[in-house]
């Protein structure tokens, strides 16, 4: 079994994930959420249109592509951006957790109903798995689930959002056929940070910038630059070379990350649930990665070479 450069990379993205939820809990102490949200989002805006025109080629969305380009950077940015934040605030992380490991299941259950990545049944085993891996290493590891009114509007909030993000990759899978990973990245970006602005107006006004220190700054930038910049243009890739629904199976290993520094960092304890769903997880996306269907465009090329796929 090739692990291959892809799968490499999609593993680096979930690990700066795990590493960007710790660093944007300590954040929110000091910054207001929505203060938050909109300065990384104009600062990794600022960030990859400074890398597209270093590159020598500034590569702008096509007249047809544009109105896709708008809603996808709503969908996958401000929508979700704006649900996470609300939803999070009004739920527990363990909830929080476990509403965000729907995302994998539901991205592959849009691709396969449009068409787009027909899933197996092998892939449909592993996607259950890495669901039943985060509830473990989230809520029965930790106990901490809650079905309180108040905790399951939050979870209805977040789910809201990640519906948006997950329509959000399946516009990338199409829009980066003709469009490179970091333009779609980049415009959906802009996008999606100018369309925060209106929601955060009020925060902003209201926040104390100076009660924020060099380590919240450094978390904030940690956050825009890598958890956002880096961490997207890997994601599109993926998305471009694999599909949305093998790409977003990847997105389960993140709570894995967030639990194993949060013990290092942290100190908080890891239990056997939390052992057992780290490795439920990794043996649901190694069925989806290395046992599913083929990537985009792997059938018509084989159909080409005279290949029976």
């Amino acid at each position: 079994m090739r692990i291959g450069r892809g799968n490499l990379e999609l593993l680096l993205v979930t690990v700066i994930w795990g590493v960007n939820s710790i660093g944007v809990k300590d954040a929110l102490g000091v910054f207001l959420p929505l203060q938050f949200n909109v300065v990384r989002l104009m600062l990794s805006a600022a960030l990859l249109l400074a890398v597209m025109a270093s590159s020598g080629k500034m590569e702008y969305p096509a007249k047809k592509e544009r109105l896709p380009v708008l809603i996808a950077g709503f969908l996958s940015n401000t929508l979700y951006q704006l649900a996470f934040i609300k939803g999070i605030a009004m739920s527990t992380a363990s909830n929080t957790s476990f509403v965000l490991a729907t995302m994998p299941a539901t991205t592959a259950v849009l691709s396969h109903l449009t068409g787009r990545q027909r899933m197996t049944s092998r892939m449909s085993v592993g996607v259950l798995m890495t669901v039943v891996g985060v509830l473990l290493v989230s809520a029965v590891g930790s106990g901490a689930l809650s079905t309180s009114s108040d905790v399951l509007r939050g979870d209805l909030i977040t789910l809201i959002g990640t519906l948006g993000f997950c329509i959000g990759t399946i516009y990338a899978a199409d829009l980066t056929k003709t469009m490179s990973p970091i333009a779609y990245t980049t415009w959906t970006m802009v996008t999606g940070a100018f369309l925060m602005i209106p929601f955060s107006i009020s925060e902003l006004r209201a926040a104390n910038w100076g009660d924020v220190g060099v380590r919240h700054w450094g978390e904030l930038v940690f956050s825009g630059t890598f958890a956002l910049v880096l961490s997207y243009i890997l994601w599109n890739k993926g998305v471009k070379e694999s599909g949305p629904a093998k790409t977003a199976i990847f997105g389960n290993l993140t709570p894995v990350w967030t639990g194993l520094f949060g013990r290092l960092i942290l100190k908080e304890g890891w239990t056997p649930a939390k052992f057992l769903g780290a490795a439920v997880i990794l043996g649901g996306v190694t069925l989806v990665r290395f046992g599913g269907a083929p990537a985009p465009g792997d059938a018509a090329d084989s159909r080409r070479k005279g290949i029976q796929t």
